[in-house]
């Protein structure tokens, strides 16, 4: 399987190719393009096997993930008939894609938005971020991946990446996945007035060693400025 990201960072899209029976999951409605023989078959957001009892608790999940995560309720798996298919992904938003390759030791924890897809030796759990993350703005839940293989996520505008060791603080709405030994709290961005009338609110305050992905741009500052404008 190879995995090109192009028109990044404003547009970004992956370009996957698969050989025969290779395999990538994908959020419903990310489909840009595709050949003619890949194999598209649609799922509960899910872990099901197959089987009924697995066909109920894919059911579950894909409900729950659509509820309290945001995520699309439905994914389509993509298979290559033959070698050398492809598959043009790309998220809803305008902004970037990034690749990450994990080797069953990496775990990524990732905003539930910002999932894109993945391939099939990577499980991918639904847990909770904390009743602190409820005043975050952003919701409360994170989506871990984990396995050997690879994961897409996206972001509203520009992904950049930080190495963190110590503390670094970041704003809610700017934050896309993170890995390695960091722990997170959700902090004011400075005093009472500041964080009232400074328009920086709250803050996730990363303490540890790890790797931090961002994204330039806060949808939900977007669309607090153009509410005002349909009034």
């Amino acid at each position: 399987m190879n995995i090109e990201i192009t028109a990044r960072p404003s547009y970004g899209m992956a370009t996957v190719t698969l050989d025969k029976g290779e395999k990538i999951i994908a959020e419903s409605g990310s489909m840009v393009a595709m050949t003619s023989k890949l194999e598209v078959d649609t799922a509960f957001n899910g872990t099901g096997k197959g089987g009924f009892m697995d066909w109920i608790q894919a059911a579950f999940t894909g409900l729950m993930r659509k509820w309290f995560a945001g995520e699309s309720l439905f994914v389509n798996h993509f298979t290559a008939k033959e070698d050398g298919e492809q598959v043009m992904l790309a998220p809803t938003l305008v902004g970037d894609v990034e690749h990450v390759s994990l080797d069953g030791e990496r775990r990524v924890t990732v905003q539930a938005s910002s999932y894109l897809a993945s391939t099939t030796g990577i499980d991918v759990d639904l847990i909770w971020g904390g009743f602190a993350m409820l005043f975050g703005g952003e919701g409360a839940f994170f989506l871990r991946c984990r396995g050997t293989g690879d994961v897409l996520i996206n972001a509203y505008g520009a992904i950049t990446k930080v190495q963190i060791d110590g503390k670094y603080r970041v704003d809610t709405g700017h934050v896309v996945a993170f890995e390695g030994d960091l722990k997170y709290a959700i902090k004011r961005a400075g005093g009472l007035k500041s964080t009232l009338f400074s328009g920086e609110g709250l803050v996730m305050e990363f303490t540890g060693t790890g790797t931090l992905w961002m994204q330039t741009r806060n949808l939900s500052s977007f669309l607090g400025w153009l509410t005002p404008f349909f009034r």
